[in-house]
């Protein structure tokens, strides 16, 4: 494979999103997504186990003109931090470069899918101080 051809898959040793999934089943969807949309899969990089660091993935942006683009597990793995992630968007799109992601069959390749995934980890990060249905419900017998 030559530069520039296939895409390195990106999974995580730690939690993301209040959720595990081991390292195997994560290359596993990252394997058969590619291999669905019929691109290229090179070796995952696998994100340390601590939180809040990215140090494989900023390598992998150090070496973006070697890929055609990343496939993460998730959007979960992206930082929490919005500028983090506009940098991350930056990088790779200045490159010609785009970011898949295997779990919710997202593409990131234009500056609208950006928009789209900032507001998609928005909605995530409240999601846990909302109100569950449960607890929206009237109870028309106290009325």
């Amino acid at each position: 494979m030559r530069a520039g051809q296939g895409y390195r898959g990106y999974i995580s040793s730690r939690t993301f999103g209040g959720e595990r999934a081991p390292q195997h089943i994560q290359n596993l969807v990252v394997r058969s997504y590619c291999n669905e949309l019929g691109i290229p899969f090179r070796l995952s990089a696998t994100e340390v186990a601590m939180p809040g660091t990215y140090i494989m993935l900023d390598q992998m942006l150090e070496e973006i003109d070697t890929v055609a683009g990343l496939v993460f597990y998730s959007i979960q793995q992206l930082p929490e931090d919005e500028a983090h992630r506009a940098r991350i968007t930056s990088v790779v799109l200045g490159a010609g470069r785009e970011i898949h992601f295997a779990v919710e069959r997202l593409l990131l390749k234009t500056p609208s899918d950006e928009l789209r995934i900032n507001d998609l980890l928005g909605v995530s990060a409240i999601l846990p101080y909302t109100l569950k249905v449960d607890e929206c419900q009237w109870k028309f017998e106290d009325a």
